[in-house]
């Protein structure tokens, strides 16, 4: 019988002690992953000052992808990885553009590309204040610019008209993937993608989107007007698109990725280049 309370005891002492130690290895974990999660952040400081520097001392007249700020960058030393990933915002069309006219044929030649319905148009200028208007919605129109490509969830837009669709064996991408909140609307025809060069004029098909794309890659664009020495783009295409399209950028779009042990943070800044500030941050 004693023996029987004896290693009952030493049971339920075994558990307390297996407790205790589960709960200080726990708090172990908890207190790293909270330091490591502290020096990320200062990590990530850092290397966004160090992207910073690398655009502000670049050639602001003319951007391209082949430019130093365009090149991916990684750092591993010991137990700490870092990963700074820089973009131009002005690659991308602005979709609070929606009072200029010009600006609305684009749009109409990007949401024809893309297959998304045409009368999602009428939502996103309702939604800006750009006409008047309803919105089968639950909520009060904005009636301003839009803050986030995010909005775009509220006026009912679909997660494939947002990230992409696969319609037969073509893939059409996703608005998140080509538009911008954050410009004031001019695009870079050294950086532009080839879903954003074929929105700026319906004459401009694949086919003179690659011509566009193949021939910046040796010859960046000094000017606009160089366009018209890619073979097939015509003085008619670039007058028709002339007031919204350059060869620069002026904001950009800086990710930058810290591992410190098994602890992950990315931080996005969007920078004004011309302002010297930054417009938006986000912690992941």
């Amino acid at each position: 019988m004693i023996l029987v309370v004896v290693l009952m005891a030493f049971l339920t002492l075994s558990s307390y002690v297996l407790q205790a130690y589960t709960d200080s290895i726990s708090a172990y974990k908890y207190v790293v992953s909270i330091y490591n999660k502290e020096q990320a952040y200062y990590i990530a400081q850092s290397a966004f000052e160090l992207a910073k520097s690398i655009l502000d001392r670049d050639d602001p007249s003319v951007d391209t992808l082949n430019d130093l700020w365009a090149l991916p960058f990684e750092f591993n030393k010991d137990n700490v990885k870092v990963k700074i990933t820089i973009y131009d915002e002005n690659r991308f069309i602005n979709l609070n553009n929606t009072k200029d006219s010009g600006y609305r044929k684009i749009y109409e030649n990007l949401f024809r590309n893309l297959s998304i319905n045409q009368s999602f148009l009428n939502r996103l200028y309702v939604w800006t204040g750009a006409q008047e208007g309803s919105i089968p919605i639950n909520y009060p129109i904005k009636k301003r610019p839009l803050d986030s490509l995010y909005e775009l969830k509220l006026l009912g837009f679909s997660d494939e008209d947002l990230y992409g669709k696969m319609l037969g064996n073509q893939f059409y991408p996703g608005l998140l993937s080509i538009s911008t909140v954050f410009t004031d609307g001019k695009i870079n025809v050294n950086t532009a993608p080839v879903p954003v060069l074929k929105a700026l004029n319906p004459k401009i098909d694949d086919n003179l989107a690659s011509k566009i794309v193949d021939y910046r890659k040796k010859n960046p664009f000094k000017s606009p007007n160089d366009l018209v020495l890619v073979q097939g783009f015509t003085f008619d295409m670039l007058y028709s698109i002339s007031p919204y399209i350059d060869v620069k950028s002026s904001v950009f779009h800086i990710k930058v990725e810290v591992s410190v042990g098994d602890t992950n943070l990315q931080v996005d800044y969007i920078y004004n280049r011309n302002q010297k500030t930054v417009i938006y941050k986000e912690i992941i």
